[in-house]
């Protein structure tokens, strides 16, 4: 009896340590009007009071805003059209045209960074904000609603596979490379398997969550070429500026289509292929 509730014991930890670390490993995201903000060099997360902050430069080149520091007195003003917000490091009130507000946390300096709540500011600015907790994901849209169309997924349905978001009936294959000093990350789809529309949205979507809309729009555009399981599918490259990395979309002359991101940094000798495009994306 003691091994048997021993066993159970230890089976509910491992599980537990293994769900930790699983949801630990989700990035944290921030989309704007269906389209996933890059941090480039200081990262949102969740404060003490479980309220996303952001760098207060997020607000001025995601969201369209002006911002202004005044050192003296640690205020961060944040001004678009008619509006107008003014919010003091260490302090739940801020004033928005004037008005004094209060809210449930307070923007603070980490790393000689600015952080501002972003719920507070995105919502004082006019634009809607609701918060997925299965994904950590913050989505925020400015736009009139007859003009929304955001297809992200938002009931949970979404799993994390080495670093990309799908969804959790994908059929498509992701794979960290191991001790390759070229690839980083090996993604298959296949001609052959049932629904090959699916695949290239649920590709889609890796991607446009990974580097943004653009670059994943081009992938999709190439491997949509695909029409018959012996169709060659011409080998190109894609560049990635923001990550510094190029994405290898290898020749295709079966059913199966390899798309491989490579290592940040690594560039390949397009001159040892034949027909290859490099495409250099801003």
């Amino acid at each position: 009896m003691k091994k048997i509730v021993l066993f159970i014991t230890v089976s509910v930890i491992m599980l537990m340590a293994f769900t930790t670390t699983s949801f630990a490993q989700l990035p944290l995201r921030v989309v704007v009007n269906g389209n996933r903000v890059n941090f480039p060099d200081a990262e949102p997360f969740i404060d003490d009071n479980g309220r996303t902050q952001v760098p207060v430069r997020f607000v001025s080149e995601a969201l369209g805003a002006e911002v202004s520091w005044e050192g003296s007195t640690k205020t961060v003003t944040i001004s678009q059209g008619d509006k107008e917000i003014k919010i003091v490091i260490g302090k739940k009130e801020y004033t928005i045209n004037g008005e004094k507000n209060l809210m449930d946390t307070e923007a603070l300096l980490k790393e000689d960074r600015t952080f501002v709540p972003v719920r507070f500011v995105s919502e004082g600015l006019g634009a809607r904000v609701e918060w997925d907790s299965a994904v950590r994901t913050v989505y925020i849209d400015t736009r009139e609603k007859g003009d929304i169309k955001d297809d992200t997924p938002k009931d949970g349905s979404i799993i994390e596979e080495d670093g990309y978001l799908v969804p959790n009936d994908t059929n498509i294959i992701i794979a960290k490379a191991r001790d390759s000093e070229v690839v980083e990350t090996y993604i298959t789809i296949n001609f052959m398997k049932p629904n090959f529309e699916k695949q290239i949205e649920d590709l889609t979507f890796a991607l446009e969550n990974k580097f943004g809309k653009d670059i994943a729009n081009e992938v999709r555009k190439h491997v949509e070429q695909k029409k018959s399981r012996w169709h060659e599918l011409p080998e190109k490259y894609i560049y990635v500026e923001k990550t510094n990395q190029y994405i290898w979309l290898r020749r295709s002359i079966t059913d199966s289509i390899s798309v491989d991101v490579l290592l940040p940094g690594y560039v390949p000798k397009s001159i040892q292929y034949d027909d290859v495009v490099v495409e250099w994306e801003n």
